[in-house]
């Protein structure tokens, strides 16, 4: 797998549940891609859908820093961050860069469940022209 096929979840505690049914309905598309998240996001991917994710850094310890840096190096095909406005805690970390990080490479973010529906539907046609290409 090409570090292009590289997709990063993140997802605030009340978004989490939002992510998890679609991975769960679009498994065959997260499949095809190396997965990594934070490792709160991470955990409850893997326990509920059995996928591999590589954990990183817990968001409360600059996991979204560590993420974005991942996504200025070109190696990151898209992003999921599913985030909960209403609901942010005072003491939530910045993340514009982020969000500038993923517009200046180019990386496509989503950030509330009908972009997250239409980005996974977007990396579904990846995965099949990608089949088409490899057949005989």
């Amino acid at each position: 797998m090409t570090a292009a096929q590289t997709v990063i979840l993140i997802a605030h505690e009340g978004r989490l549940e939002e992510l998890l049914k679609l991975m769960e309905k679009r498994r065959e598309v997260f499949e095809h891609y190396r997965l990594l998240a934070t490792s709160e996001t991470g955990a409850a991917i893997e326990e509920r859908l059995g996928l591999e994710v590589t954990h990183l850094f817990s968001g409360r310890k600059g996991g979204e820093i560590q993420l974005c840096g991942l996504v200025c190096t070109n190696s990151v095909r898209a992003v999921f961050f599913l985030r909960d406005p209403a609901g942010a805690a005072p003491d939530e970390p910045d993340i514009t860069p982020f969000y500038r990080a993923c517009d200046l490479n180019n990386v496509p973010l989503a950030t509330n469940l009908g972009t997250a529906v239409a980005l996974t539907q977007w990396l579904g046609r990846k995965v099949a022209r990608g089949r088409e290409e490899a057949a005989p």
